[in-house]
């Protein structure tokens, strides 16, 4: 990272003398705390929405998909989640360019904003019946828009977390960014839980379902009033006030930092493989294959997660003792050991407590992973090129394996007939996350 303190600042393009450095801001600790703070709340609100689709794709697939065979239904509408993460990677270039040329605040009131309309928007589409082919062609645009934004969030909330705090600090507090995404879906999950209490299966499939993803707009407003009262990062400003912004980061990643950038990728790639069962099909698997009651299912999917988002800044305190490498090769290694036990177990169990024990084992190896991993990211780029090096890296490794992986491992049951096909991606997802960690020099 960019830290340090020349006695003068260099002078500006335009003549005219730079910002003297003594004046410039420097990370602090009640600067990581209120970035902490502003981002993870953010990513919570941005990850609640992103993860709605997942959890009410049963309802959606017969109104958007309809299919004489309900699993082809929800395949498709699985699918339709992996095509909006075909967007990921273009709004990594475009956001992160954004970013590291304008700033992270501007950055993250941009992405929830989008992310807020696009989610209220599906909250009123019509279904098949009534505007037919047009119905899963405007689903599909704007999960599209919502792939976007997300490819953002993560990155740029993490950037600006590791950015604002002191170093020693930096995996702690950007830690809450990673935990906050994994609120965020145990809110969508505890919304659709209580929903489904109190409104009929055959009333949430006609409108019920609508209601989550309309919250998503006032939810994200408040969101966005909070996050106007942010600064921007002391390192971006030290950066800019230097005249040290890149004019092409996209160009300079893929020139200067290749190495780094393919390292974010296949350690995402093993990030994701686990993680994105563990936070969508895992639900849709004890639905739809095994057949529990969705109510219970839904706060199983609550604790689980919700015990998760509790413990990754714990693990981020572990990862900082004995380090975020070690940690994330450890956490790594235990799915490609584990993952099939976890899934059979799944597979076989009638019942719902040895359900919320296997998943919550299931999350708990991915919060480890999480604790550090996305400080790691930061770590592998300068302050000027940093959030294209890692929502590029983030979003391409989720592409490949999280945004498709709740649809593969379907149709990996459905060609193999075997419940527990989703554990070979787990395992192969996992082996190249391994490959990558290897490869990080033990400095970072």
């Amino acid at each position: 990272m960019t830290t340090s303190s020349d006695p003068v600042a260099s002078a500006g393009r335009d003549g005219h003398d730079a910002t003297p450095v003594e004046q410039l801001p420097t990370a602090t600790s009640s600067g990581g705390r209120r970035a902490a703070l502003t981002g993870g709340l953010g990513t919570v609100i941005e990850y609640y929405e992103f993860s709605l689709y997942g959890l009410l794709a049963v309802f959606l697939a017969p109104l958007f998909f309809p299919s004489a065979d309900p699993a082809v239904s929800t395949i498709a509408a699985l699918g339709a989640l992996g095509v909006s993460n075909v967007a990921r990677p273009l709004g990594g270039i475009l956001i992160g360019r954004f970013a590291d040329r304008h700033g992270r605040r501007r950055t993250l009131l941009l992405t929830i904003l989008v992310m807020g309309l696009a989610s209220a928007a599906i909250g009123v589409l019509p279904g098949y019946a009534t505007i037919g082919i047009a119905a899963p062609v405007l689903l599909i645009l704007v999960r599209f828009v919502q792939g976007l934004s997300a490819a953002g969030e993560a990155m740029g909330a993490t950037a600006y977390a590791v950015e604002s705090s002191p170093t020693a600090r930096s995996t702690f507090f950007s830690s809450f960014v990673g935990s906050g995404g994994s609120w965020g879906y145990v809110l969508s999950a505890v919304v659709t839980g209580v929903l489904s209490l109190f409104v009929s299966a055959e009333s949430m499939g006609a409108w019920g379902w609508r209601i989550p993803f309309l919250l998503c707009l006032p939810l994200a407003l408040a969101c966005l009033w909070l996050r106007r009262a942010m600064d921007d990062s002391p390192e971006f400003v030290r950066e800019k006030a230097k005249q040290r912004l890149s004019e092409r980061p996209f160009r300079d990643v893929l020139l200067k930092y290749p190495k780094s950038l393919l390292r974010v990728i296949g350690i995402q790639i093993g990030l994701s493989a686990p993680g994105y069962l563990g936070l969508i099909y895992i639900t849709v698997f004890l639905i739809g294959e095994r057949g529990f009651p969705k109510s219970q299912v839904y706060w199983v999917t609550a604790i689980a997660i919700g015990l998760e988002a509790l413990t990754i800044p714990l693990w981020a305190i572990l990862a900082d003792r004995i380090g975020g490498r070690r940690l994330l090769l450890a956490s790594t290694i235990a799915y490609v050991v584990l993952a099939y036990p976890l899934f059979l177990g799944l597979a076989c169990t009638d019942s719902i407590v040895v359900v919320a024990i296997l998943h919550t084992v299931f999350m708990q190896i991915a919060g480890a992973q999480t604790g550090p991993a996305w400080a790691i990211f930061a770590r592998l780029f300068p302050t000027n090129v940093r959030t294209s090096g890692m929502a590029l890296g983030y979003n391409v490794g989720v592409t490949v394996a999280g945004g498709f992986g709740p649809f593969i491992a379907a149709q990996l049951i459905a060609w193999t007939g075997s419940t527990l096909a989703p554990a070979y991606w787990v395992i192969a997802g996992s082996v190249i996350g391994l490959a990558a960690i290897i490869s990080i020099p033990r400095s970072v």
